[in-house]
């Protein structure tokens, strides 16, 4: 017979379990799973069943996808992102991702890495020995290098290119406030909500001017933003500048974040673990001999690729959404149709039960035969089934050549005393990160 989800302690009266989630949302989510494998929690007066079983996540995401939406963070995102791929649910999602996919097949990638190699080596030979880096901040800025060496191309101007980066994480930030908060509290004039609308206006004029630009220049540069102006839909017309410009916002807010953070973190990890960064070295230097990397070499990066997974695994976003279509049975839990449905990533990859010593730094978990135990479902960092990053390949890719570039030339040694925090916006970012770039002197040159 169904059962009632059990209730997780601790919720406030009116705020219910919003105040917690927003003190310490890592710590949270990364609870829920004590309480049982569908717990209920309340964001306000808002009733949301949080999942917290891999095979259950994997019903949600792929068994039974066709029975859910994508739920309140991504309907609360679509007022500010438009609705682009990354935002809609339904017939439209299939529509769109049809259409983009081209730009991220395996040949469109093999054209992309040289271009993603270019942006890294451009950031390090900015870089002199002893310079102490912000590091959060420098990978971001090559996330967004990346992404318009290969994505947009041209028509972002300098300052442009500043308000976006400068934009994003103030967006995502307010993307995770607006969903754990009830709607009024967005319509208020604090200082938030002031800094949330001048991103969203900042954000959506460079978008627009590079859009504009592209249009002036009429010439197919053979990336994303070509493509879409170039599209034209099931009855032949092209897409509006509204279109385009929702789709761009998408892929901005998806790509430059969350590729930093990755970055960052696997920089932090090399840096307080000798013994890894050692392997890493050892690797590039056999497999490279000092040259770039090339698109064909990174299979062979395989000891580096573990890195880059366990990091993946470390940082993973903490928060997705989805919306229940009919009433649908988890486990003992029947949740009504239009239910919220709350999963984190960041907690499965946490879970002891999956993920022995979870907060251990193991590259070697993903070794093929230890990888293989783990169940479907608990390990999700770009999602699963027909909403899984339809980018996950290219953010693989370009973290894979640029811990290939900079650990090729570079150690970024950590700052005695630096205590370094998780900070939870959608993404898991670090709230600094200064180390020193210091030159690898038995690199092969």
């Amino acid at each position: 017979m169904p059962s009632a989800a059990p209730s997780v302690p601790g919720a406030w009266p009116v705020a219910g379990h919003a105040l917690s989630m927003m003190r310490n949302p890592l710590d949270f989510v990364t609870s829920l799973a004590a309480h049982g494998d569908v717990v209920r929690i309340r964001l306000g007066p808002l009733p949301v069943h949080a999942i917290t079983h891999p095979e259950l996540v994997r019903r949600v995401l792929v068994d039974d996808a066709r029975h859910f939406e994508r739920g309140r963070l991504f309907e609360k995102a679509a007022l500010f992102f438009g609705g682009g791929v990354g935002t809609v649910s339904g017939a439209a999602h299939v529509q769109q991702r049809r259409t983009l996919q081209p730009a991220f097949q395996r040949g469109k990638l093999a054209d992309y890495t040289p271009l993603v190699r270019e942006a890294v080596e451009e950031t390090v030979a900015r870089w002199r020995p002893g310079q102490v880096l912000p590091v959060t901040d420098v990978m971001n800025d090559l996330s967004f290098a990346m992404l318009t060496n290969t994505l947009f191309t041209v028509g972002f101007t300098r300052e442009a290119a500043a308000a976006v980066q400068r934009s994003v994480p103030v967006l995502l930030r307010g993307a995770m406030v607006r969903t754990i908060l009830p709607e009024w509290w967005t319509r208020l004039p604090t200082p938030g909500n002031r800094r949330f609308t001048r991103a969203i206006d900042d954000m959506g004029a460079a978008v627009d001017g590079a859009i504009a630009a592209y249009r002036e220049e009429g010439k197919d540069h053979g990336d994303l933003l070509s493509m879409l102006l170039t599209l034209r839909d099931e009855n032949g017309a092209r897409l509006t500048d509204r279109q385009v410009h929702d789709q761009v916002i998408n892929f901005a807010i998806a790509g430059i974040e969350t590729t930093g953070a990755t970055l960052a973190w696997l920089f932090h990890e090399l840096g307080r673990d000798p013994e890894t960064e050692a392997r890493v070295h050892e690797e590039l230097d056999t497999v490279l001999g000092g040259r770039p990397p090339r698109h064909e070499d990174l299979p062979a990066l395989e000891f580096t690729g573990r890195v880059v997974m366990e990091v993946l695994r470390l940082y993973a976003v903490w928060m997705f959404t989805r919306r229940t279509l009919a009433p649908i049975r988890l486990g003992d839990v029947v949740i009504p149709a239009g239910g919220e449905v709350l999963y984190s990533p960041y907690a499965l990859h946490h879970d002891p039960r999956w993920f022995p010593d979870p907060d251990a730094f193991d590259p070697d978990r993903w070794l093929p035969a230890r990888a293989a135990a783990l169940p479907k479902g608990a390990f999700i960092p770009f999602g699963a089934g027909a909403h899984q990053c339809m980018g996950n390949t290219y953010a693989f890719t370009e973290a894979l050549v640029a811990a290939a570039v900079v650990c090729g030339r570079w150690r970024l040694c950590p700052i005695p005393g630096t205590r370094v925090r998780r900070t939870a916006t959608i993404d898991v970012h670090p709230d600094h990160l200064p180390m020193t770039a210091e030159p690898r002197e038995a690199a092969v040159r």
